[in-house]
């Protein structure tokens, strides 16, 4: 069984990533990264709880240059939510994660990566993580490779994998905004919303349908 390191934002995607990937990794080591983001202290605490819950070790990361990046999920950039690209996030994430993952010896980075964010977001896409893993053969000395359980999935099939494993979704935090309950409105929580209705699932994140 190889060793692994996991980025966990504390959402639905990497917490089932993480927790799929336990049936072939020992997750090493658990990593949440504050860039500054308007959720930061839900996502921290999310991630906190899941590792907790599963008696995996946890670290926050800060990068308080990020906070000075143009994108919507950045505390004091003035964007809407709407616009959520922040520049070469997962390309930094994954390489900051791939330092750990090194020189802790392992031989994965765990993402939560998928085919439904993929459509959005190109750094989600299977060809990306394909790149990075080629790009870090070559930067890592134990050829650390980039993997996501969930990168064929879309949201649903995500959510019907936790209930499988059975994730408690009190646990976690998907929106984009930091207050006390899921603002229900941004991007995240609108595609959340949609999925867990189509996987008959009605108790989610701090909303009750």
């Amino acid at each position: 069984m190889m060793d692994a390191v996991a980025l966990l934002s504390g959402g639905l995607d990497s917490a089932v990533s993480m927790l799929l990937a336990r049936r072939k990794a020992r997750i090493v080591l658990a990593i949440t990264f504050d860039y500054g983001q308007k959720a930061v202290r839900r996502e921290i605490q999310a991630a906190k709880n899941i590792c907790s819950c599963y008696g995996i070790k946890h670290e926050v990361i800060e990068l308080p240059f990020m906070r000075d990046m143009k994108s919507g999920l950045i505390e004091g950039s003035g964007m809407s939510v709407d616009s959520p690209w922040v520049p070469n996030r997962n390309g930094l994430f994954l390489n900051l994660a791939a330092c750990y993952a090194e020189n802790l010896g392992a031989q994965l980075v765990v993402c939560g990566f998928n085919r439904e964010e993929a459509v959005d977001f190109p750094d989600n896409s299977t060809e990306y993580v394909e790149a990075v893993s080629k790009s870090l053969f070559y930067s890592t000395l134990n050829h650390v490779k980039v993997v996501s359980f969930v990168q064929a999935m879309d949201k649903v099939e995500i959510i019907k994998a936790a209930v499988d494993i059975e994730l408690d979704f009190k646990y976690l935090w998907s929106c984009y905004e930091g207050e006390e309950k899921p603002c229900g409105r941004c991007p995240s929580c609108l595609k959340n919303k949609e999925a867990y209705k189509k996987a008959g699932v009605r108790c989610i994140e701090g909303f009750v349908y």
